[in-house]
């Protein structure tokens, strides 16, 4: 069973309260790593959501640190919007509609940044995973998967009518997801340096841009300067010189 820290948040605008929560690090039993940097504890994101639109007047905000006074883990004696209401505004995952949402979300989080570099990557690294969630896991659909018994056959079966129709949407989306990457591409050379500690990070996360995009050459040439080979970037190899371009799931 997962385990919250609560917090309690006030919007800016309209004083409304939002209630949260944050993981415990501790309670978490199971990671999922994907090759966009995504990462799923206990299949919950536990990125703590920077930007937020106030289910009660619309009004959007930042979050940089959920840590007091902007937080609270005193408990208002007034009533409160909970977490579902306003945790990646209101959407659920469960639905190729709700993906589509979310990228549209982050397309007006992005009109609502003041041209900040910083908040302009953290937006548009979220919807450079919005886009993919959409075939994410598409390695879902294969009969091994479901020989594997980890889904009954009609669970399996509902669930790859869903991924075929999130394939569809992300092929009509596909130029706007390339013009992200290209964007985002930008920002993560720009911001990084040898000093940071985010900077090989950021080496990997460069490559993956790449190789979503279908510059093969480009992924190889960075990989080749890089002496040590982990699990991923071995993975990440084999995906360059496949020439495959979808995201991919590493461990988990």
């Amino acid at each position: 069973m997962i385990k919250y820290d609560t917090f309690y948040i006030q919007c800016p605008k309209c004083g409304a309260w939002l209630e949260g929560h944050l993981v415990k690090s501790e309670m978490v039993n199971k990671s999922i790593l994907y090759s966009d940097g995504k990462t799923l504890n206990d299949n919950y994101i536990t990125e703590p959501q920077k930007i937020i639109a106030c289910p009660s007047c619309s009004h959007w905000f930042w979050v940089e640190e959920y840590k007091e006074p902007v937080v609270t883990y005193k408990k208002p004696d007034v009533p409160y919007y909970n977490w579902n209401h306003w945790r990646f505004f209101g959407i659920h995952f469960n639905s190729v509609e709700g993906r589509l949402a979310l990228v549209e979300h982050y397309k007006q989080c992005l009109q609502a940044i003041d041209n900040d570099k910083d908040k302009e990557l953290y937006v548009r690294r979220l919807m450079w995973w919005a886009y993919n969630d959409l075939v994410r896991n598409n390695y879902q659909m294969h009969l091994n998967y479901l020989f594997s018994g980890k889904m009954s056959f009609n669970v399996w079966r509902k669930n790859r009518k869903k991924q075929k129709l999130g394939r569809i949407m992300f092929k009509k989306l596909h130029d706007e997801y390339v013009d992200n990457m290209k964007a985002l591409l930008v920002l993560v050379k720009g911001r990084y340096t040898p000093d940071d500690e985010e900077y090989e990070a950021s080496i990997l996360e460069i490559i993956e841009l790449y190789r979503e995009m279908g510059e093969y050459e480009e992924a190889q040439k960075i990989l080749d300067t890089i002496p040590r080979r982990t699990h991923y970037i071995a993975h990440i190899e084999k995906e360059v010189k496949k020439r495959h371009d979808f995201v991919f799931l590493v461990a988990g």
